[in-house]
């Protein structure tokens, strides 16, 4: 009966001890959220159409066109690896008239990802800077740097590694 009742209360213990082991509160999922925004000079917005396809939610791509020198977007993913960017086109306006001797032509770039488990990225990204373009050269200019894409790729645990070869179809 003494042995019996030994096994009993190790059992018991043991019991006791694998129940309270565990977490009763569920994990928090891993959350991404990205910012994109982006700045045009006028003098590209009067000379030609510009398209943005970005990386929403869980890599969906998504394109819009842009009217204003100011465009942003906030978008999450819970997917990981988590991909992050845009691609820019640029095509000249039917209706443009380049009228201006000389065009400044730019376009920029900011990043800014944070993970619900502390990670914070920001990286700034001049795609062009283009001071004083001659109207003969804006088209052939712009030309080099549509369909370009700018990225990137976060983990779960917040690693961030730089993706300009994203898919955008």
């Amino acid at each position: 009966m003494k042995k019996f009742l030994f096994m009993a209360i190790l059992l018991m213990g043991a019991v006791v001890t694998f129940n309270s082991c565990g977490s009763d509160e569920p994990k928090e999922k891993t959350i991404a959220t990205a910012t994109y925004n982006m700045t045009f000079s006028q003098d590209l917005l009067d000379a030609c159409n510009v398209f943005i396809t970005y990386k929403a939610e869980n890599g969906r791509n998504v394109m819009e066109a842009v009217s204003s020198t100011w465009w942003t977007k906030t978008v999450s993913s819970d997917k990981f690896p988590a991909e992050f960017g845009v691609m820019y086109k640029f095509s000249t306006k039917s209706d443009a008239e380049l009228v201006k001797e000389k065009y400044d032509l730019t376009c920029n770039l900011n990043f800014n990802v944070k993970t619900n488990t502390g990670t914070n990225y920001t990286h700034p990204v001049t795609i062009f800077d283009l001071q004083g373009v001659s109207r003969d050269k804006v088209v052939s200019t712009l030309d080099k740097y549509s369909g370009k894409s700018t990225g990137f790729k976060i983990t779960k645990d917040g690693i961030i590694s730089s993706a300009n070869n994203l898919k955008y179809d």
